[in-house]
């Protein structure tokens, strides 16, 4: 059986394809999904299994300044 997690994002309208391409980019990594776009608020379902790795590819992206916020739900 699969576990998965659920973050929520905060960040630039501009970039909200941006993190689709990069996230799908990782297979397996997440599936971003947009709540509002003008808001520009997505939400992302992952494995688990890949915490991890998602969390440090949302550092980077939160350096980079594409990410403004995230949250657990």
């Amino acid at each position: 059986m699969w576990n998965f997690g659920v973050l929520s994002l905060k960040l630039m309208r501009r970039d909200i394809s941006y993190v689709k391409f990069i996230l799908e980019g990782y297979d397996g990594l997440g599936i971003v999904t947009t709540k509002d776009r003008f808001e520009a608020e997505a939400i992302v379902t992952y494995p688990i299994s890949r915490k991890h790795t998602l969390a440090k590819l949302l550092d980077a992206l939160k350096r980079e300044g594409v990410i403004e916020e995230v949250h657990d739900t």
